[in-house]
């Protein structure tokens, strides 16, 4: 079975294999379903992990849209859905986002 660390390595080098575009909403969901297919334990923490780095605090708003606000701040007040996202932030955003996935995989247990 794959791991998700992988998977990071294949969306960031593969990712047109992966995925049919370049959205960061469809990396996201992507990402979501390998969780969600391996029992979501890959991502288990990620929520509350991501939102304090980034927030500085936990946050009930999905972490695809926490990490969006780092080049979409308007995104937090929710009036923009995470589909609309200008094109030319979606690679910087998927980016970061494989960023955090793989920091947040290689902590150390505890």
């Amino acid at each position: 079975m794959m791991e998700i660390q992988e998977v990071c390595f294949h969306l960031r080098n593969r990712r047109r294999m992966h995925l049919l575009d370049d959205r960061f909403s469809t990396m996201v969901a992507f990402v979501e379903g390998f969780s969600t297919a391996v029992g979501g334990s890959p991502l288990s923490g990620f929520q509350d992990w991501a939102c304090e780095r980034i927030l500085g605090t936990r946050s009930s708003i999905h972490w695809a849209y926490v990490i969006a606000s780092t080049r979409v701040p308007d995104i937090l007040d929710g009036k923009r859905p995470i589909d609309r996202i200008p094109h030319e932030v979606e690679a910087d955003l998927a980016d970061l986002t494989l960023d955090l996935v793989e920091e947040f995989s290689n902590r150390p247990a505890g």
